[in-house]
C-alpha cells in the first residue's frame, strides 16, 4: 500500500472537516459523535454509546500472543467476564508476525483473526492496538528485528518506515474489519502508543500519526472508531488538534513500579481538569489504567509478589473508585492477565514471567484482586443510572469525619452515588463517619438509627442513594451493592459489607408483604410506609436473605460475597440488566449459565466439595454442573436451590525429575579451534546506519547480520601473541558472554546494565605466537530495547559493541551465529522468537523427536566442572485426571552463588530463561498444550557456568501451580508444532 499525495493531502485540512462544538471530525471518519453520527459505536462527553445505549466500558488488557496455546484464550475470556469486565484489549505483535520482512504469519498463536472470533463467541468487546509499536515490555516494542536495519527514524514519516509497516497494518486492517462491531467484537482500534505530537526532538510525527490512521481507515477500519493512549493527559492527538483520533484517551499508572515499597502515592486529582482542557467533548478513557507493575532482573526478592502488594485488592478498591468519582466510564487495566515471556519475547525490562500482579495469575489462576474487580464490575454493569451522571458535588463537608474526602455523582434521575475514600491514602488505620446524603425523601444523615459506617484503612466505599433495582428501590444502603437481577417478577439484590460492619439499609417496593429473615439471627427488618428498614451487624461468613413481596435482599460479608457470580444466560456483549441472567453462589468459578425449560446447565470450576445455590427463574427445577446432574433441594435461606458438588481436586502425582535418567552433551563446542564454522556468517560490515558507534574495525552487532533473539555465538580470527582483549558486550540488563582462546577460558562478564566494558586477559600458554588464534564468544541477550521516546531506542546494538585487542595483532576476521537460519528460521510455527544460537538450538536438540543415543548419562544435579554450556534431556510421562485445569511449573532451587545461566525447553518451545545470581524468578509455570498433560513430554535444559569451577543444578522439580475441577474442553496432547525430522 503507497498513500497517494492527494490522501496525504488531507492531513492539511484537518481544520475543513466537519466541526462540532469544538469537536473536529477526523479525515475520513464517518464522525461518532452522539446525535451526529449513525454508527452503531458513538460517544459523548460522558461516556461511550453501543446500539444507542450508554455503556460503562470496564475491561482488562490481555496479550493472547503470550499464552500460546489458542484452545486456552476462552478461558481468560470467560473469567473476564465472570467479572463483570465486557471488554478485553489487546495488543498485536508486528515483530512475532512478520520475522522476516515481506512475509507475514497469521496463524497458530499469532492468529488474530480466531482470538477475534473466540471474543465473538464469549461475547466480549475487542480493543485491538496494534502499534505499530507496542511497548508492551516486548522484545523491540513489538518492532521485528530486522527494522533495526532501517536507516529510517521509526515512528516517524520516512517513506522508508512507512514501506516497512504498511504491509503488516494493511494485513491486520483487513483482518479487523471482518470483525468490526456489529459483525463481530471489535469497537475500537488504537492508533500507534503512548504517543506524541511533534518536539524539536521528533519533528515528523504528527505527520506519521496521521499517515498511519488513514491507513486503517483506507484498508477498511470505517465503522468503529480510532483512539489513542496518550502517556499523560497533554492532549497529543485529541481534537481539534493535527491527527486527531475519533476518541482521545490517557494512561495512568498511579502507584508507579517500586514493588519493593508499598507505600501509596497519594490519588491523582488532575485527570478532570486536564480533560476538560485537552478533551471536553469527549469522556474519560483510561485505555490503560495500572492493573499491577512489572519487576526486572535483579528486581526485589518477592518477584511478582510485592506487585500483589502493591497493587492488590485495597488498590483495586482505592484507586479503580476514585477513577469513577472523577467521572470516567471507559477504562480498561494493565495487565489483567499477564501471561508469559516464553522464547525470546521479553524486553531488558522483564524476565521471562509477565504475571505482571494481575488479577489473573500467570498460571490461569484468580487471585483476590479478581474477587474485588469483580465486585466493582458486576456493579457498575448493573448499574445503568451511573453511566449518565455527573460531579455535583465533592469535598471533605458530605463525613462527620472530615479527614475523609467524597464525591456525589448524580444528575441521572433520583440516583445518587457518594465514593467515599480516605484524605490520605496510606491511612491504614479505621475511620468511623456518618455521611450526608440526598434521598427520594430528602436530605439525610445515615446511618440514621445509630451508629456509623467506617472505612477500613485503605479502603473506598460506593454509597447509593434512590437506587433502582427492577421495581423496587434502595433508597439508602450503608452496605455496598455487588449486583442485581430480575427472575420473573421478582427482584433479587445482593449487598455486602466488611464483617464486624453494622449496616442499614431501606428498600422501597410495590409490595407491602412482611419481611422474612433468614440465615442469620442478628439481621432484621421493619415495615414501615412501604419501606423496609434493614439493619444489623455484619458477621464472619454471613449470607443472610430478607425478603417480602416480590423482593429479595441478599446480605453478605465481603469474603461470602466474592462467592456469589452473576452469568448471563447468553453470550451477548451487553452485561446490563437488559441481558437475562442468574445469580449463582459458591463455586470457585461460574463460566457460563444456560436455561432450557426447566433445566439450567452451568459451566465453572470448583476448587473442591462446594456448596452452590442458584437463584434462577421459577421454572427451573433442576441444575447440572458441567454436564453432571446436581441434586438439590429448596434453599435454607427460603429462595433459590442448593445443592452440593462433589468431588476434591485429586493430587497430582508428578514424576521427580531428579530421579529420571538424563542424557547431556556439549553445547559448546565452538570453542575448539577447529571447529567447523564455514557456514556461519562473516561479519565484515564496516559501518552501521544506526545511530550507535562500533569500537574496533568490524561491526559486530548481531541484529546487522540478521540474528535477533537469544544467544550469539562469535569467533575471531588473529594471527600471532596477544595478550587479552578489551571488550565492549551490550547484551541488554542481565545480558552476559563467556570468552574462550583456543579452547582455554579467559573470563566471563554479565551486568543488570545494558552494556559494560571487560578487559579478558588471555591465560598463560593460550595463545600461539605464530600462527592463527581463535577467540570464541558465546553470549546471551535479554531482548531488543523499547522505543518509548521514538528516538531510534530499540536499534541499540546487541552483542559485541566493541573490541581492542591488547599486546598483539587485531583481528582479521569474525564470524557469527544465531537462531538457525537467521531471519529465515525453519521453524514457523514456534516462530521467530523461540530459538536462540546455542549449538544445542542450532542442532534441534531441543524438539521431539531428537536422537539422543549418542549424549552421555549425565544429570543437571551433578553439572560440570569447567566454563561452558552442557544441554540435558530426559523425558516424562503425565496422566492428570481428565476434568482437571492444571498448571505444572518447572521449579528451580535458587543458588545465588553459583554463576549459572539456564534455558528451559518443553516439548520443543522456549518456556523459561534462568539466571541463578540475578533471579528473582525460579517458578516457570507451562500452560497445558505446550505440556502433554496425557502423555509423554520432552524436558531439555541447558546448563551454562560463567565460571571457571562450574556449576550445578541444586534442585529441579516439576510442581503444580494450580488445579481446579474443570468445565473447560478437554485439550488433547500438545499444540500442533513440528518436530526434528519436519525442521532439521
Amino acid at each position: 500500500m503507497h498513500l497517494c499525495p492527494k490522501v496525504i493531502g488531507a492531513l492539511a485540512f484537518v481544520s475543513a472537516a466537519l466541526a462540532i462544538d469544538g469537536y473536529v471530525v477526523p479525515p475520513l471518519s464517518p464522525g461518532y459523535q452522539h446525535g451526529n453520527s449513525t454508527q452503531h459505536v458513538q460517544f459523548d462527553s460522558t461516556s461511550l454509546y453501543i446500539d444507542g445505549e450508554r455503556v460503562f466500558l470496564y475491561g482488562g488488557e490481555f496479550h493472547f500472543w503470550r499464552l500460546p496455546v489458542p484452545a486456552l484464550w476462552s478461558d481468560i475470556l470467560e473469567k473476564f467476564k465472570a467479572a463483570g469486565l465486557n471488554s478485553v484489549s489487546i495488543y498485536i505483535h508486528w515483530g512475532a508476525t512478520e520475522g522476516k520482512q515481506g512475509t507475514r504469519d497469521w496463524t497458530e498463536w499469532r492468529d488474530l483473526d480466531a482470538f477475534l472470533q473466540v471474543a465473538a463467541e464469549v461475547g466480549i468487546y475487542v480493543i485491538a492496538r496494534p502499534g505499530p509499536y507496542i511497548n508492551a515490555e516486548t522484545t523491540g516494542g513489538g518492532f521485528p528485528g530486522w527494522l533495526t536495519n532501517n536507516p529510517a527514524v521509526a515512528r516517524s514519516n520516512d517513506t522508508r518506515y512507512t514501506d516497512a509497516w504498511e504491509g503488516y497494518i494493511d494485513d491486520l486492517s483487513e483482518i479487523i474489519s471482518k470483525h468490526q462491531y456489529p459483525n463481530g467484537a471489535v469497537i475500537a482500534v488504537q492508533a500507534e502508543n503512548e504517543f506524541y505530537t511533534d518536539s524539536p526532538a521528533t519533528p515528523t510525527t504528527t505527520e506519521y500519526m496521521g499517515i498511519l490512521e488513514i491507513a486503517f481507515r483506507t484498508h477498511g477500519i470505517t465503522n468503529i472508531p480510532l483512539i489513542v493512549n496518550d502517556v499523560y493527559p497533554s492532549g497529543h492527538f485529541a481534537s481539534p488538534g493535527p491527527s486527531a483520533v475519533d476518541i482521545y484517551g490517557f494512561d495512568s499508572y498511579p502507584g508507579g513500579f517500586d514493588c519493593s515499597n508499598t507505600d501509596w502515592p497519594e490519588l491523582p486529582d488532575y485527570y478532570i481538569q486536564m480533560l476538560a482542557w485537552n478533551a471536553p467533548n469527549e469522556p474519560m478513557w483510561f485505555p490503560e489504567f495500572q492493573g499491577g507493575s512489572l519487576v526486572s532482573w535483579g528486581g526485589t526478592e518477592l518477584g511478582y509478589a510485592g506487585c500483589y502488594e502493591l497493587t492488590g485488592p485495597d488498590f483495586v478498591n482505592v484507586y479503580y473508585k476514585n477513577n469513577v468519582a472523577s467521572g470516567s466510564k471507559a477504562m480498561s487495566f494493565y495487565m489483567t492477565y499477564g501471561g508469559t515471556n516464553w522464547g525470546n519475547l521479553a524486553n531488558p525490562d522483564v524476565y521471562t514471567s509477565y504475571d505482571y500482579g494481575g488479577a489473573i495469575h500467570e498460571s490461569r489462576q484468580l487471585s483476590d484482586k479478581f474477587n474485588e474487580l469483580k465486585l466493582q464490575g458486576l456493579f457498575y454493569q448493573s448499574s445503568p443510572s451511573l453511566y449518565s451522571t455527573s460531579i455535583i458535588g465533592s469535598g471533605n463537608n458530605y463525613t462527620s469525619d472530615t479527614s475523609l474526602f467524597t464525591t456525589n455523582l448524580g444528575g441521572s434521575g433520583t440516583t445518587n452515588f457518594y465514593i467515599v475514600r480516605q484524605g490520605s491514602q496510606n491511612t491504614t488505620t479505621t475511620t468511623p463517619f456518618t455521611l450526608h446524603v440526598n434521598t427520594t425523601s430528602g436530605p439525610q444523615t445515615i446511618p440514621r438509627l445509630g451508629g456509623t459506617l467506617a472505612l477500613n484503612g485503605r479502603e473506598s466505599r460506593t454509597i447509593v442513594t434512590g437506587y433502582a433495582f427492577g421495581s423496587s428501590v434502595v433508597e439508602y444502603s450503608t452496605a455496598e451493592v455487588m449486583t442485581h437481577v430480575a427472575l420473573d417478577d421478582v427482584d433479587y439484590i445482593v449487598l455486602y459489607a466488611n464483617s464486624g460492619s453494622t449496616i442499614e439499609a431501606v428498600i422501597s417496593s410495590s409490595d407491602d408483604g412482611t419481611p422474612v429473615i433468614t440465615g442469620s439471627p442478628v439481621i432484621k427488618a421493619t415495615t414501615k410506609n412501604s419501606n423496609v428498614t434493614i439493619t444489623g451487624t455484619i458477621g464472619t461468613a454471613t449470607n443472610a436473605v430478607v425478603r417480602w413481596g416480590k423482593t429479595v435482599v441478599i446480605i453478605a460479608d465481603r469474603p461470602t460475597a466474592y462467592t456469589y457470580w452473576n452469568p448471563r444466560t447468553t453470550n451477548a456483549y451487553n452485561l446490563t440488566p437488559d441481558t437475562p441472567s442468574i445469580l449463582v453462589s459458591g463455586p470457585y468459578l461460574v463460566r457460563t449459565a444456560t436455561v432450557s425449560g426447566s433445566k439450567i446447565a452451568l459451566v465453572g470450576d470448583t476448587n473442591g466439595t462446594t456448596p452452590i445455590t442458584v437463584y434462577a427463574p421459577r421454572a427451573v427445577t433442576s441444575i447440572t454442573w458441567n454436564g453432571v446432574a446436581v441434586k438439590t433441594t429448596k434453599s435454607a435461606l427460603g429462595v433459590g436451590l442448593s445443592g452440593t458438588i462433589s468431588g476434591a481436586v485429586p493430587t497430582l502425582n508428578l514424576p521427580k525429575l531428579s530421579a529420571l535418567p538424563w542424557k547431556s552433551a556439549n553445547s559448546l563446542p565452538e570453542i575448539a579451534p577447529n571447529f567447523d564454522d564455514a557456514s556461519w556468517t562473516i561479519a565484515n560490515k564496516t559501518n552501521t546506519s544506526r545511530p550507535y558507534t562500533q569500537i574496533g574495525e568490524y561491526v559486530l552487532y548481531a541484529d546487522e547480520y540478521g540474528f535477533h533473539a537469544g544467544n550469539y555465538v562469535y569467533r575471531g580470527y588473529f594471527n600471532g601473541s596477544a595478550t587479552g582483549v578489551d571488550l565492549w558486550y551490550d547484551g541488554g540488563s542481565s545480558g552476559g558472554y563467556s570468552a574462550f582462546i583456543n579452547g582455554h577460558f579467559a573470563g566471563s562478564g554479565q551486568s543488570l546494565n545494558s552494556d559494560f566494558n571487560s578487559t579478558i586477559t588471555f591465560p598463560a600458554g593460550s595463545v600461539q605466537n605464530t600462527g592463527v588464534n581463535v577467540i570464541t564468544i558465546v553470549s546471551d541477550m535479554s531482548g531488543l530495547e523499547g522505543d518509548w521516546n521514538a528516538n531510534d531506542g530499540f536499534k541499540e546494538p546487541r552483542g559485541i559493541r566493541g573490541y581492542s585487542v591488547i599486546g598483539g595483532s587485531d583481528i582479521y576476521t569474525w564470524k557469527l551465529t544465531g537462531t538457525l537460519g537467521g531471519e529465515d528460521y525453519p521453524d514457523k510455527v514456534r516462530g521467530p522468537y523461540n530459538e536462540g544460537g546455542l549449538w544445542v538450538e542450532r542442532e534441534g536438540a531441543t524438539l521431539p523427536g531428537y536422537d539422543y543415543s549418542a549424549w552421555q548419562s549425565s544429570s543437571p544435579y551433578v553439572g560440570i566442572s569447567a566454563a561452558g554450556v552442557q544441554a540435558y534431556h530426559t523425558s516424562f510421562t503425565l496422566d492428570i485426571p481428565s476434568g482437571v485445569d492444571a498448571t505444572i511449573g518447572i521449579q528451580f532451587t535458587a543458588t545465588p552463588t553459583s554463576n549459572y545461566r539456564s534455558l528451559i525447553f518443553i516439548n520443543g518451545w522456549n518456556y523459561g530463561r534462568f539466571i541463578s545470581n540475578y533471579g528473582p524468578q525460579t517458578l516457570f509455570p507451562v500452560p497445558q498444550g505446550i505440556l502433554n498433560h496425557n502423555g509423554s513430554n520432552d524436558i531439555v535444559v541447558t546448563l551454562w557456568s560463567l565460571d571457571a569451577t562450574g556449576a550445578k543444578i541444586a534442585d529441579l522439580e516439576l510442581v503444580t501451580v494450580q488445579a481446579v475441577n474443570t468445565g473447560l474442553p478437554k485439550i488433547t496432547g500438545t499444540v500442533s508444532s513440528p518436530t526434528y525430522s519436519q525442521l532439521r
